[in-house]
């Protein structure tokens, strides 16, 4: 992408998350031949059991079925048990994906400060691999390099990609509301790629034409005023369902 400055801030360089209680809970289960999921689930019950009104205080409460509301070292239990179903799709251990990616409760916390404080400058936030990716419109900002800094994960900022999100969502608003005033359309899906600034939407016709391309020209798609936007449009003859991804 030309244009574009990229920023990484390794793993080694940041700071290590810090978890006293699933670290004394890792040895816990070491010490007893336990799995280490099995300990945090006991553990996550007695607290919830010493701290929370009792059961009988909620109709159609069954402990058997319903997760303690607990949270241990900053991370929800509920997304501990998430984390049991990660390690297994990505064929790691449970405690390695605590490790990896244990942080993602309290990283949205910096995540929600910079959308608000550069809503028309970020462009795209993603999970990738260990880290985390933030693009922005124009320069990185020195503000957005501190607080990546106090994230426990390697962080890519990428400068200069031309766009916004902001401005990539108004676009797809603006071409959704066009297809969607179009007789010759009958269903629509639209979603926007913050990786390339490209918005994608597949239109089924009314009636299938027999040359597609000719049938993209006559929708006569409003451009979006940023240049750095762009607009994919497929042809599918199949029903589509109406709505925004």
């Amino acid at each position: 992408m030309a244009g574009t400055e990229t920023i990484v801030l390794p793993r080694a360089d940041q700071p290590t998350a810090h978890r006293p209680t699933l670290e004394r809970l890792k040895r816990e289960a070491a010490a007893s031949g336990r799995p280490l999921e099995e300990v945090v689930k006991r553990y996550a019950t007695r607290v919830a059991a010493t701290s929370s009104p009792r059961p009988t205080d909620f109709e159609g409460y069954d402990p058997a079925v319903t997760e303690p509301d607990v949270t241990i070292d900053g991370i929800p239990y509920a997304e501990l048990v998430d984390l049991g179903a990660v390690a297994k799709a990505e064929g790691i251990s449970y405690e390695e994906a605590i490790d990896r990616f244990g942080s993602q409760s309290s990283d949205s916390r910096v995540i929600d400060e910079l959308n608000a404080e550069f809503p028309d400058e970020i462009s795209g936030v993603a999970y990738v691999d260990d880290g985390l990716r933030v693009g922005f419109k124009g320069p990185v900002p020195t503000r957005a390099i501190e607080s990546a800094r106090t994230l426990p994960m390697e962080v890519t900022l990428v400068g200069g990609k031309g766009f916004s999100t902001s401005e990539l969502r108004r676009a797809q608003d603006t071409i959704v509301s066009w297809l969607r005033s179009r007789p010759e359309v009958a269903t629509m899906m639209a979603h926007p790629d913050d990786e390339t600034g490209q918005v994608k939407v597949t239109v089924q016709p009314r009636v299938m034409p027999d040359d597609t391309e000719a049938f993209k020209r006559g929708l006569q798609l409003p451009q979006p005023d940023n240049p750095h936007i762009t607009v994919e449009v497929t042809i599918s003859a199949e029903p589509i369902a109406d709505h925004l991804r």
